[in-house]
């Protein structure tokens, strides 16, 4: 993006440069998108080399909802403690194959399990299938001293598909589903799927308030990859708005509907949008957060694009490795002061464990080496779910 953080280039405009896009510039700076005077305005704050732009304002020491219980707010003041002296292993679960225990996996071939597990929505909105037992599952791994972060690959709220991948992919079950605004651009709840998007957010709050019942504080970060447009919510579209502006308008409407509509109160808000553009604004983030995949043994700290999504906010967030395939040697991470506050190696494929294999993430050592495994595992700069404190 022309005039972001990452890349500030020169000179005082009017306007912000987004791929071929001149886009106009808001009056007011929210540290994201707005609507003023019948259209789409960007705040100056996200194309930084433009007028003038002090620096980040200090991390809030309460997470964005006011009302989070005190578990969530516990946990929130233990990542802010750790952050920059240590790094949070984490495993994302098979969460549609329930026969592959992923926690397992890593104990099998480290001795150690992972402080953070990862979950998945995926399956409740859509006919069902295997990976109904994510709350559950989730209650019992905070129970054994586990930390809790879940995704929702959410499926065509329309129902006319079950995908979640959008019309731009290829050999993946597509959808055309693209997020409904209207002329004042705002979600059109005069869209014939309105009543859809507004039905599937709130199964999913139901589970996440089971989760919150049994206290359990969550890593929330759905919308996940937006900018890569390959879901339905990064959809490229045809009228006159964003792409991006238009998942910032979702991203407000979810964090609205379960925060004060649902009272949910134990969500910590992971954003990971993967471009600075499509932030949805400090209001609505707890921790900003980057997915890597990048090819086999690549063990580097990733300190370019650790400083890059440290630039996105206006305000300091914490910043996290959200998915991953190589783990960051913590050595490398140390020396380039490349912080992840956590890391979550992908799941693997349907397979026997220890099989060597692409869409193995874990298992076998396409990626990761066992000797790899080890090293991060055992470090002194890595915490496993051994070393967590009681919340």
């Amino acid at each position: 993006m022309f005039e972001s953080a990452v890349d500030p280039g020169p000179g005082n405009f009017d306007y912000c440069k987004v791929g071929s896009a001149e886009l106009t510039l808001c009056d007011n700076d929210n540290g994201s998108w707005s609507f003023e005077s019948n259209e789409v305005c960007l705040s100056v704050s996200l194309c930084p080399g433009m007028g003038e732009n002090g620096d980040q304002s200090p991390m809030n020491e309460n997470l964005v909802n006011p009302n989070a219980d005190t578990k969530a707010e516990v946990v929130y003041d233990y990542l802010r403690g750790i952050w920059g002296q240590a790094m949070l292993s984490g495993q994302q679960d098979l969460t549609w194959r329930d026969s592959i225990n992923m926690a397992e996996r890593v104990f099998n071939d480290t001795g150690k399990y992972p402080a953070i597990l990862g979950y998945d929505y995926m399956n409740y909105t859509g006919s069902g299938g295997e990976g109904l037992a994510q709350t559950e599952e989730a209650i019992a791994w905070w129970n054994a001293g586990g930390l809790v972060t879940f995704a929702w690959h959410w499926r065509d709220p329309s129902n006319v598909t079950e995908a979640f991948y959008s019309a731009t992919t290829s050999n993946n079950p597509k959808t055309d589903f693209v997020i409904p605004l209207n002329t004042a651009g705002e979600l059109d709840t005069t869209h014939p799927h309105y009543a859809g998007i507004i039905a599937d957010i709130d199964i999913i709050a139901d589970e996440l308030q089971k989760l919150e019942d049994e206290g359990v504080p969550v890593l929330w970060r759905p919308l996940h990859e937006a900018s890569g447009g390959w879901f339905w919510w990064g959809q490229t579209r045809s009228d006159s708005f964003p792409a991006a502006y238009a998942q910032v308008v979702m991203w407000r409407v979810l964090y609205d509907r379960l925060t004060n509509v649902h009272g949910l109160n134990n969500l910590i808000w992971v954003w990971n949008g993967q471009s600075a553009v499509w932030y949805p604004g400090d209001d609505y983030v707890d921790i900003v957060s980057q997915d890597i995949y990048d090819g086999a043994q690549n063990y580097e700290s990733q300190a370019a694009t650790y400083n890059a999504v440290l630039k996105y906010p206006q305000q300091s967030k914490l910043v996290a490795l959200s998915e991953n395939s190589n783990i960051p040697d913590p050595d490398a991470m140390q020396a380039d002061g490349a912080w992840w506050l956590y890391f979550v190696v992908w799941n693997d494929s349907d397979t026997a464990e220890g099989q060597t294999h692409v869409n193995n993430f874990w298992t076998g050592e396409y990626y990761n080496t066992n000797a790899h495994k080890n090293h991060v595992y055992n470090h002194d700069l890595v915490i496993t779910r051994d070393e967590l404190p009681s919340f």
